[in-house]
């Protein structure tokens, strides 16, 4: 059971944003998924996002957790396990204006709660809010 997003879409959308092509991702919680990032690996904000679209191209199907509903929009949750020493929580939706998509509001930051995934694995949280 994968979400509703095509990793292989998703991972050619962050191919896409590192090779120069900026409409190919959003950070619309970009502060908070930054500082998150800088917070738990010590880095600074140019490593943090490097950290992070390298986690995004590490998911796998047997990461998903589910599909939700927020802001009248899909998105898809997973969680991505040890990654640099941690288990992460990761969300996105893929945006589409004719014929343009884009990787949008993009979460990535340690579990702050246990998280089962759809194969049945659960993922400890790491930190406490």
């Amino acid at each position: 059971m994968g979400g509703k997003y095509s990793l292989a879409v998703v991972k050619n959308l962050v191919d896409q944003y590192k090779q120069g092509n900026n409409t190919a991702l959003w950070f619309s919680a970009r502060s908070r998924s930054l500082d998150a990032v800088v917070k738990v690996l010590f880095c600074n904000e140019v490593d943090a996002e490097t950290k992070i679209l390298d986690g995004l191209l590490r998911l796998k199907e047997s990461d998903f957790c589910r599909s939700n509903i927020q802001w009248n929009t899909v998105v898809d949750e997973y969680g991505l396990e040890n990654y640099l020493g941690y288990n992460w929580y990761i969300k996105f939706t893929i945006e589409r204006q004719s014929s343009v998509e884009t990787l949008e509001q993009i979460s990535f930051h340690p579990l702050e709660k246990n998280m089962r995934l759809a194969d049945g694995r659960e993922l400890t949280a790491n930190l406490k809010k």
